[in-house]
């Protein structure tokens, strides 16, 4: 069991007096150094000053002051955290109603208050955790290598129930109205099986289960009327969600590890080749799709939008509708899974636990916390909780990002 250590707060870093210093050196020194080449003509003396030189001139100095505005409107936060706390092997988390819930590679279960990180309960299953877990109305649902599906009281860690599945389970339980959807695939070489359960949310009694071709580590995605997966079998299928059989099915060009998402009646998913696709949710017809460089992870965002982050170094804004690219960013090492909505802003992590601060593709500021992720962050009550590489989950307050907001609005001229 982890022991919590409170640290003291954030607080704001700003060097940029220092990048706008030795930018002006740096232009200023380019200046003094055409200014002695082009005093001198071929014949020692010297040349008359033209328009054409007047413009240039002009032209260059706006550059640099623009740049030098650039700079300044940046804004850079080191996040220092509010609380830490050490747990042995990697962890897993999500978050409901104030309480962070993390799950433990070891197989160890804990609650914990999100804002002080004083632990509620914690629970040590005996058993490796082998999916992220998922809580809902007060139910905390964790998959292990054991092929069982805990469902946790997540007030108490008491047990409800379990479902013991035919294979390991390696992908996040999916929660929708009443029922649970778990893929597994079980560990033995000869006669692989792949398959989607349907669970009970009560009880853990078994609806339907799907027997799949394809292997299924990513969670399905579930709609009104059907539920979606893709897999290593490069296909995208829609099942009944009344009785879990195959409706449709689409073949990408390559194979599909991303989670699909539903958005304005379209299924999209990513293959690992960096194509994205939108399919019709009740048909499963090509609405459009996109070829983005290597490969890509997805995020929802609301209003018709979702960000898609690649092996590229490249975060991009598409829309559903018609996969029109909206902007791009070009960052360093964005993390899967790592673009949030934050303040009216796009925020993407890297692994080195810093965060990219966009507005429709330009950078308006940046976070760094004090330690490197080892998977993507969850945002929740002002705070970035982080699991670390050095066996910490970590609570960094954020900044006040609303006037960095409305700095970032247009201003009259």
């Amino acid at each position: 069991m982890g022991e919590m250590v409170v640290i003291s707060r954030k607080a704001p870093v700003m060097f940029l007096k220092a990048v706008s210093l030795l930018v002006l050196i740096v232009v200023g020194a380019f200046f003094l150094v055409q200014v002695s080449l082009g005093a001198r003509g071929s014949d020692g003396n010297v040349p008359a000053v033209t328009e054409h030189s007047r413009a240039l001139g002009s032209t260059a100095y706006r550059a640099v002051r623009d740049s030098l505005e650039n700079i300044a409107a940046l804004r850079l936060y080191r996040l220092f955290p509010a609380w830490e706390l050490a747990m042995e092997g990697s962890p897993y988390m999500d978050e409901e109603g104030g309480r962070l819930y993390l799950a433990s590679s070891r197989g160890r279960v804990m609650a914990v208050d999100a804002a002080t990180g004083a632990t509620a309960w914690s629970l040590d299953l005996g058993v490796w955790i082998s999916a992220p877990p998922t809580v809902r109305s007060g139910v905390l649902y964790v998959g292990a290598v054991n092929h069982v599906l805990y469902a946790l009281d997540s007030g108490s860690g008491t047990l409800l129930w379990y479902f013991t599945a035919q294979g390991e389970i390696l992908a996040r339980p999916v929660v929708s109205d009443g029922m649970v959807l778990v893929t597994s695939d079980n560990d033995s070489v000869y006669d692989l099986q792949h398959r989607v359960y349907a669970l009970d949310a009560r009880n853990g009694a078994l609806l339907w289960v799907h027997d799949s071709e394809s292997w299924t580590p990513s969670a399905p995605a579930a709609g009104a009327h059907a539920v979606y997966l893709g897999g290593y079998g490069r296909e995208v299928y829609a099942l009944d969600r009344a009785t879990g059989g195959e409706l449709w099915s689409f073949k990408a060009s390559n194979i599909v590890f991303s989670s699909p998402f539903l958005s304005a009646g379209k299924v999209v998913f990513a293959s690992i080749d960096g194509r994205v696709y939108a399919l019709d949710e009740s048909g499963g017809g090509l609405a459009w799709s996109l070829k983005l460089p290597g490969f890509v992870w997805l995020a929802p965002a609301g209003d018709g939008v979702f960000y898609a982050c690649s092996r590229g170094d490249t975060l991009a804004a598409i829309s559903v509708q018609d996969g029109k690219e909206l902007w791009g960013f070009r960052g360093r090492d964005l993390l899967q899974g790592s673009v949030f909505s934050l303040g009216g802003l796009v925020c993407a992590f890297n692994q080195r636990g810093e965060a990219y601060l966009v507005d429709a593709g330009t950078m308006r500021g940046a976070l760094a916390l004090t330690s490197g992720l080892a998977s993507a962050p969850v945002i929740a009550h002002g705070r970035v909780y982080a699991a670390s590489p050095d066996g910490f989950v970590r609570a960094f307050p954020l900044p006040d990002l609303e006037s960095l907001e409305a700095d970032s609005a247009p201003k009259p001229d």
